[in-house]
């Protein structure tokens, strides 16, 4: 009663009013707060959206621009006039061609104020503007000890800010130093020194910096030791402190790690905004705006909207008082309601700090926060993989090493790598099979079973890629007796997707690489592989030892006389030789590159609609064969071995349709086939193919011919006998299993063990006991 009177008091409505009201005000203020937020946010978004777009087109000018000069300083240390100038004592009229050689390059290219030539041997600079000849040697000399004598080494093929002019430290130009050599440059080796006209590259600048009006602010390009440099005719602003601007940027950098963004600080005697991008080399161009002046339009927003939350917030108050009436009525019902059963869980709980939906909710936070955290990371993981398969290239091998190190992956950076690409075979049929819930369950399964098992003999990585397949980064591929480890551990993956899921992979191992940026062509060397389940069939393991004569073979179309005796036999109906043709096309076809294979097996399609349509129009009884589908097979089947099944099928039907059908005679050949497999069923080596060999009929056409007979295969058929029999001598004599397998014409005994059982429902000793206990 002590608690429900404590709800009823005036304290408890004093409370809920003071809540109201102080929800009200909170309410009002964050969102006047959170308004000019995001305003402001919005505002900076936009604005450092519009300056990248800015820092990208210049970027790209000077991008455009080094590359430029990278072509023109690769075609002059070529130069035979030039060449004499840097590696010997020229003579006067090699100094003469020189000279004139780089006046002509200076006249092609309006960006070049000068060029230079230094000769290491002769310790002599030969220059190209007038200044080298007739200032009395103060240009040469001063080039010199700028060239010769740095701070540091000067770095080739990159421009280098410099300036030479005495008493002013103004940037001049832009140098573009070459040699035949790709290591920093020093004295005692030859070099062509290009001088870019420094106007030509911050005309550029100033042309996008004065786009939208003179308030946008100031654009700066800035060296790695902090020089910051601007164009001709604009003096250094006061009060910019270099210093802060470096550490503003560096600190942005190391918070995200990227190569271009915005900061907002002081740089010196106010707070701008400072966006920032990489150019050439070392280089990073910078746009630095002041901050109040961007922002003034928000600063008049915060204002506006704190005088309206100030007027809001008076009438909140009447607003409270008003709803604290109308709440404090249903509020007090329902806690009279809980009141028992708060009271008897409280006395019923642990004593632990907050109830238990504190607790459930802390504990939730932070799964949900370590689910996040994983989730990311693996996301993060996957990506780099992918990026690494898909575009290595734009990595260098160190680049790669870290990242790896970074992210923990299960990558090996000291051992030579391979790529396993598993494609799942039947993939159309698998498409329209399964379900969107149930592809992702499968994608998932395979990646996580293919990794679990290759990790326990090598340091790999599986990622999905595409729908129909996964890769494998697998590491440590070239010690001795790898190979085979590897091939048994993709097979393992393989029965083991196959015996839980049904689906069937096809395995393609590239070779291995020891640098990261070839694994592109790894992975898709292996991609490419695993296409060869075309030729190897399903399940198959294809490495490029395995299609070297493929890959060797110059054939590319099938020979047309094969296709010409093919159509011949068809129109005279000679299954025999028609079938012979085929198996001749086909057993050629098995050595050409995969693509040839594809376009090959089309044209055969092709040769053997046109001849069936042939036959069509010069008969009066229409040819009982589907034209239009004869094209499709190659699309329609996925391994040669199907294929040349269906073409088989095709030339039988052809080839039956031009002579009435015989019943007696192939009621003969059947109940032949039945007596052979009588006779015939302990032999091991009985199959489809013996026996059709022994009848002198092709394979496919006596398959045919006795399933549609006998309305069982041939193998299911020969399976039968030799189970009724292994029945039979199970039941008569007290043979071994093994040696009844054996009688009956099996090998494998899980093979014999999985029919009986199918067959009969128990295993061939449970079947025995069971007899004898009955």
């Amino acid at each position: 009663m002590k608690t429900f009177g404590f709800f009823k008091s005036k304290k408890y409505f004093q409370r809920v009013t003071v809540s109201i009201i102080l929800s009200m005000t909170l309410i009002l203020t964050g969102l006047s707060v959170a308004n000019t937020y995001i305003l402001e946010r919005s505002v900076k978004r936009a604005q450092e959206d519009s300056n990248l777009k800015v820092l990208t087109q210049i970027q790209y000018n000077l991008s455009y621009m080094h590359e430029i000069i990278a072509h023109l300083s690769s075609f002059s240390l070529k130069d035979n006039y030039l060449m004499p100038l840097m590696f010997s004592e020229p003579t006067e009229m090699e100094y003469i061609r020189g000279y004139l050689k780089m006046r002509q390059l200076m006249e092609a290219s309006s960006f070049l104020q000068d060029i230079a030539v230094y000769n290491a041997a002769e310790r002599e600079l030969y220059g190209s503007s007038t200044s080298f000849l007739i200032d009395g040697g103060i240009t040469k000399s001063m080039t010199l000890e700028w060239l010769l004598h740095p701070p540091r080494p000067h770095p080739i093929m990159q421009l280098i800010p410099v300036s030479i002019a005495e008493g002013d430290s103004r940037i001049h130009a832009f140098a573009f130093i070459v040699t035949d050599a790709y290591v920093p440059f020093d004295e005692h080796r030859s070099a062509i020194v290009f001088f870019v006209d420094s106007d030509w590259v911050f005309d550029s600048l100033e042309n996008m910096n004065g786009i939208g009006g003179e308030d946008r602010g100031d654009i700066y390009i800035r060296t790695s030791d902090g020089t910051l440099f601007f164009g001709e005719g604009r003096s250094a602003p006061e009060g910019l402190d270099h210093n802060e601007i470096a550490s503003l940027v560096e600190r942005d950098r190391a918070s995200f790690g990227r190569q271009s963004g915005f900061v907002v600080g002081n740089t010196g005697q106010e707070k701008s905004m400072v966006t920032y991008m990489d150019g050439i080399g070392d280089w990073t161009i910078l746009y630095l705006q002041p901050y109040e002046k961007l922002m003034k339009e928000v600063s008049d927003a915060r204002a506006t909207s704190l005088l309206i939350s100030g007027a809001f917030l008076l009438l909140s108050v009447a607003l409270s008082v008003w709803l604290s009436y109308k709440l404090y009525d249903p509020i007090e019902t329902m806690l009279r309601r809980l009141r028992p059963h708060v009271m008897d869980e409280a006395e019923a709980a642990p004593a632990v700090e907050g109830t238990e939906l504190d607790l459930m909710s802390d504990n939730v936070l932070r799964l949900s926060e370590k689910l996040q955290e994983i989730s990311s990371e693996q996301i993060v993981n996957k990506y780099y993989l992918r990026k690494f398969l898909t575009d290595s290239p734009l990595f260098s091998h160190r680049d790669a090493q870290r990242l790896i190190e970074r992210h923990d992956l299960r990558i090996s950076i000291h051992e030579p790598i391979s790529i396993c690409v598993l494609r799942i075979d039947r993939y159309a049929a698998y498409e329209r099979g399964a379900s969107g819930a149930s592809k992702k369950l499968y994608a998932f399964a395979i990646v996580n079973i293919a990794q679990e098992i290759m990790s326990r003999s090598f340091r790999s990585e599986t990622v999905d890629m595409q729908a129909n397949h996964i890769a494998i980064v697998v590491s440590g591929t070239s010690e001795d007796g790898a190979i085979p480890r590897l091939h048994a551990s993709i097979r393992d993956i393989q029965t083991t997707i196959e015996q839980y899921y049904g689906i069937s992979l096809s395995c393609g191992v590239g070779g291995p690489v020891s640098q990261f940026p070839q694994l592109s062509a790894a992975y898709h060397q292996a991609y490419q592989l695993s296409l060869y389940s075309f030729a190897f069939g399903y399940r198959s393991i294809v490495a490029p030892g395995d299609i070297r004569d493929n890959a060797a073979n110059p054939m590319k179309y099938l020979p047309n006389e094969i296709e010409r005796r093919l159509s011949e036999a068809l129109k005279k109906g000679q299954l025999t030789e028609a079938g012979s043709e085929l198996e001749k096309a086909f057993s050629l076809l098995i050595k050409f590159q995969y693509e040839d294979m594809r376009r090959a097996i089309s044209d055969l399609a092709w040769v053997l609609q046109n001849t069936a349509a042939d036959i069509a129009n010069n008969r009066i009884v229409s040819l009982s064969v589907d034209m239009d589908s004869i094209h499709k097979i190659p699309n329609e089947q996925e391994t040669l071995e199907e294929m040349y099944m269906s073409f088989l099928a095709v030339c039988a039907k052809i080839c039956e349709g031009q002579r009435p059908a015989s019943v007696e005679r192939n009621e003969w050949i059947v109940e032949t086939v039945k007596e052979l497999i009588e006779q015939k069923f302990p032999d091991i080596n009985l199959s489809q193919q013996t026996i059709a060999s022994t009848v002198k009929l092709t394979s496919a056409y006596l398959g045919k011919l006795f399933k549609e007979s006998s309305g069982v295969t041939v193998t299911e058929y020969i399976n039968d006998v030799r189970l009724r029999h292994a029945q039979e001598l199970l039941l008569r004599t007290d043979h071994p299993i093994a040696k009844i397998m054996e009688k009956c014409g099996y090998a494998n005994q899980s093979y014999f063990f999985r029919l009986f059982k199918g067959k009969f429902g128990c295993t061939p000793k449970e079947f025995r006991i069971k007899r004898a206990l009955s």
